[in-house]
């Protein structure tokens, strides 16, 4: 269903997003159901394991308090990499629209700053296979994101970006694996000085399009 539309999977699933009191979601939810539930004491470590558990794969967390009740899984089948509508407010200006009045308290909408490992924001887990779904969309129109260079990455260890497959890779060389992300992750300094740099003095001229 979902290579034919992503909405398709809302007719067995819904979004639960737990977050701050008081707060409106920065982003339109007519893509799938979608309750917003107050974070709080009562539900915050459900909701934070809740979030880990890979569906399918790891047993679900039922029923967190102050959410529908149901079985609770990690969201990124629906919201991999979070390509969400945060635009929704230029969206609607653009077409002369009146549905998304009242989000973001009416506020003129502001930038997503976004730190990602790659360009492409890939909506769903099962889309990553579908590179069609991994170009940007109107979604992401007041979108900065910001991303390592594809060089930068090649001198690495392994000439990539450290993941789960390490486990796989070193599998019970522990040192070997944590030397590996030791070594990324004092390279990734580099991106923190080239971003306080790029801060102090702006150069448009390295933006481009998603």
């Amino acid at each position: 269903t979902n290579s034919v539309h992503r909405k398709a999977m809302g007719a067995w699933l819904e979004r639960v997003v737990f977050s701050t009191p008081g707060t409106q979601l920065p982003f339109a939810t007519n893509d799938y159901r979608t309750r917003r539930v107050d974070l709080s004491e009562d539900n915050f470590k459900l909701a934070l394991q809740a979030s880990c558990s890979i569906p399918f794969v790891m047993r679900s967390v039922d029923n967190v308090h102050g959410g529908p009740p149901g079985a609770y899984w990690d969201g990124g089948i629906t919201d991999y990499h979070l390509h969400l509508n945060y635009a929704s407010d230029l969206i609607a200006a653009s077409q002369g629209a009146d549905w998304a009045r009242g989000q973001k308290d009416s506020k003129p909408a502001g930038l997503v700053l976004y730190p990602h490992f790659q360009k492409s924001v890939v909506p769903g887990w099962l889309d990553k296979g579908l590179k069609w779904r991994h170009k940007a969309t109107h979604f992401l129109d007041n979108m900065v994101l910001l991303a390592p260079d594809p060089e930068w990455i090649s001198k690495l260890p392994n000439a990539k970006l450290p993941d789960r497959t390490d486990f796989v890779r070193y599998g019970p060389d522990m040192q070997g694996r944590v030397k590996a992300w030791s070594a990324a992750t004092a390279a990734s300094a580099q991106l923190a000085e080239e971003w306080r740099a790029w801060l102090a003095r702006p150069d448009l001229g390295q933006l481009g399009a998603l």
